[in-house]
């Protein structure tokens, strides 16, 4: 059988059926093993129009600016804004119409590291300023953390920890202030219950423009 959507192919003892994931440019199969290929190319093909038009969206759109390497000129989206990163011999970033300088000619300087934690710094700021305008509706978390969640934008905790990920910080404000807002919200329901989502619109307003905008951008945030 001709295979006319390459994927890439893995196999996994903790799935009990085949499974497909699209990101931007690739097709990934996971199968249980054993499952031979024949097998894997009709599931494939049984699905190439979805998977066609999953492909062309990813292509069809410029995603937000999130290198994984950072280097002279890089440019980089932070909170809906584009910066550019200048390398000088100080170990401080500054930022300055649209420019952030900083941070590297000095080996014992980890360029990587240092622009996680800037970067850090700006979301949770920006977070907590969240929080605090929704304080008054008695929203109030025991802690905000930032994490590195694979396929969840937000938690909330039994205990009232709210988890943010880190990689947001290259969304736009409004779709940050709407994933913030969901976790608050799950402080009062615990659940995706109407009164969940009533009580969210309340806050957030149309919720269909940033649900759009993680549906789209997302996998390139958190490939």
């Amino acid at each position: 059988m001709k295979r006319t959507v390459p994927y890439q192919l893995r196999y996994s003892r903790r799935v009990k059926r085949l499974r497909l994931e699209v990101v931007p440019g690739e097709v990934r199969v996971t199968a249980p093993p054993g499952t031979g290929i024949s097998v894997i190319d009709e599931f494939v093909l049984s699905r190439e129009k979805w998977l066609a038009g999953k492909l062309a969206g990813f292509a069809s759109i410029s995603p937000p600016s999130a290198p994984s390497e950072y280097t002279e000129g890089s440019e980089i989206s932070v909170l809906g804004k584009k910066i550019v990163l200048r390398l000088t011999e100080s170990v401080e970033f500054e930022l300055c119409d649209g420019v952030l300088y900083g941070c590297s000619f000095d080996n014992s300087v980890d360029l990587g590291l240092s622009m996680g934690k800037w970067l850090d710094r700006q979301l949770l700021g920006f977070v907590n300023e969240i929080i605090k305008k929704y304080s008054r509706f008695g929203f109030v978390p025991s802690r905000v953390r930032l994490g590195n969640a694979r396929t969840r934008w937000g938690s909330c905790s039994s205990r009232g920890v709210i988890m943010i990920n880190r990689r947001l910080v290259h969304a736009p404000p409004d779709v940050v202030e709407y994933v913030v807002v969901h976790e608050l919200v799950h402080l009062r329901y615990r659940n995706h219950s109407p009164l969940f989502w009533n009580s969210v619109e309340d806050f957030s307003g149309d919720v269909k423009l940033p649900r759009r905008w993680l549906r789209l951008n997302g996998a390139f945030l958190l490939q």
